[in-house]
């Protein structure tokens, strides 16, 4: 467009009249190359615009701009320019061009829905009304997430990345702004998308530069955790609040309710794909009235792998009853268990436990802890414990859910399993740098993911090499031989049947093929 330079100031400043424009047009149209530099122009001055309009400080309006220079490409930004832009000057400057580049045949730059988010990772998904996603799938402005169970990992077109926990609702109003209608989201922002903003029903919450969650649940109870960097807070009917590193909000009327972050409320990381077969063993749990069930070992080195039944204190033997794949081992609460020479999987090692139970209606908070256990509990062992169980804790969670328990800390489902019926389990602790029983553990129940009603954070490193035994079923990890005064009781009640055990973190498919067939996946 040499010759011109004139024109495309006054364009850009909001100052080209109606004859200059349709005169700039035709030059437009007739000249490709002359169209790519006008929106080049208009992206630079777009970039200035949001940078004066920043309601920041001066440093975080000059780090902005560059960053989003150097990383926005320009069809996001100028849909985000046209968003932000508040005074009439330069309302007129974008209409003018738009007005232009409309005219001369560049519409689709400013009017065409953004791609404001692609679908990276789907993890047990269970879609609303039918329609689905694919991993790929790209969502542009005005597209609405909604989906019943799961998790959904999304790239932020370079401003970050978000993962939704489902129940969810999520609009996507703009390349810089979602409105949570329902479920959990945890964004880690780039630089990019610093200013990013997420409605509620009450109030919204504004990134300044961090990683942060919130939460709106079936009753519109809305929160925010900041687990590093800063937020704003807005509540409805409130004055805006400013949030660090380890802050939380609930909004609850007026400036809302300040209190301590629970980082353990939002998954940060999803399982990582996995390669290879994993080794696993297999207790079918036929032979309770035999007193030992046949272990079936797949890649674990030489050992002695089968489940002895034994009886402690006033119990009696497991009985075998039927189960859902033959027969299974009925557990008395009172002292009756099952232990292997096998020391469970140590560490930090990704592991997948999973199993049939049945939970009697009548169920006792006394007859909850120790479905499978391995480990320490030790007085200094906080984490060391691996440990799943029926929880009979009012003050960590509901009682009568799965729990799933590290000595220190546990994760608590959401689904009452006190009426009697056979249910499909599956714990999974998947890899991570220093995974947590708060963030890197899955549970499914019956082939879906199972919602976490409460969490407590606490780093794993499962002990098992000074261990005094191996696995157990049926008894409390701390429970010792003739304490008939544990306040929390020793042995588990219910029916248990098809246990297996893996060297690794399996994928939703994997689960129902044992849940299904009974066997492992090929």
């Amino acid at each position: 467009m040499s010759g011109e330079p004139d024109d495309i100031a006054r364009l850009l400043a909001g100052e080209l009249d109606e004859a200059g424009r349709q005169a700039l047009a035709a030059r437009l149209a007739a000249d490709p190359a002359a169209k790519k530099e006008l929106g080049g122009h208009a992206l630079v001055e777009g970039l200035l615009g949001v940078a004066l309009e920043d309601e920041f400080s001066a440093e975080r309006r000059h780090g902005r701009l560059m960053e989003a220079v150097r990383r926005v490409d320009q069809d996001d930004f100028l849909a985000g320019v046209n968003r932000r832009i508040q005074r009439q000057q330069w309302r007129k400057r974008i209409t003018a061009i738009a007005a232009v580049l409309a005219i001369g045949g560049l519409s689709w730059l400013m009017v065409r829905p953004d791609g404001v988010a692609t679908v990276r990772r789907l993890e047990t998904v269970s879609w609303t009304g039918g329609t689905s996603l694919l991993e790929g799938a790209v969502l542009r402005s005005g597209a609405r997430l909604r989906f019943d169970g799961g998790l959904v990992e999304l790239e932020m077109g370079g401003r970050g990345r978000m993962i939704v926990e489902g129940p969810a609702d999520l609009e996507f109003v703009s390349g810089m702004e979602s409105r949570l209608h329902r479920g959990r989201v945890m964004m880690k922002v780039e630089p990019a998308g610093h200013g990013y903003r997420v409605e509620t029903p009450k109030g919204s919450v504004i990134d300044l530069g961090t990683e942060f969650g919130v939460a709106v649940d079936g009753d519109e109870r809305v929160e925010t955790h900041v687990l590093s960097g800063e937020v704003e807070a807005i509540p409805d009917g409130g004055r805006k609040v400013l949030l660090k590193k380890d802050d939380a909000l609930r909004f609850d009327g007026g400036d809302g309710t300040r209190f301590k972050t629970d980082g353990g409320s939002f998954y940060t990381e999803l399982p990582p794909p996995r390669s290879g077969r994993p080794d696993w063993i297999r207790w079918p749990m036929e032979s309770a009235r035999e007193g030992r069930d046949r272990a079936e070992v797949g890649g674990f080195g030489p050992g002695a792998y089968d489940m002895v039944f034994k009886a402690a204190d006033d119990g009696g033997m497991p009985e075998t009853v039927a189960g859902v794949f033959g027969s299974a081992a009925a557990f008395d609460g009172k002292g009756g268990y099952a232990e292997s020479a096998f020391p469970g999987i140590g560490g930090q090692e990704p592991r997948t436990v999973s199993f049939w139970v049945k939970v009697p209606e009548d169920f006792s908070v006394r007859e909850g802890f120790g479905i499978i256990s391995w480990g320490s509990v030790g007085a200094a062992d906080f984490g060391r414990a691996w440990q799943i169980s029926i929880n009979p804790l009012e003050e960590d969670g509901p009682l009568g859910r799965l729990r799933v328990g590290a000595h220190g800390g546990q994760i608590v489902g959401a689904t009452d399993l006190r009426d009697g019926r056979w249910h499909h389990v599956a714990v999974v602790l998947y890899p991570a740098s220093r995974p947590d029983i708060g963030k890197h553990v899955l549970i499914y129940l019956d082939g879906r993911l199972e919602p976490i009603s409460r969490r407590a954070l606490h780093e794993l490193d499962t002990r098992i090499d000074d261990s005094a035994h191996g696995v157990w079923l049926g008894r409390n990890l701390s429970y010792r031989a003739g304490s008939k005064e544990n306040r929390h009781g020793g042995f588990f009640r219910g029916g248990l049947d098809e246990v297996f055990i893996v060297s690794g973190a399996l994928g939703q498919q994997e689960i129902r093929q044992l849940m299904e067939k009974n066997g492992m996946p090929r």
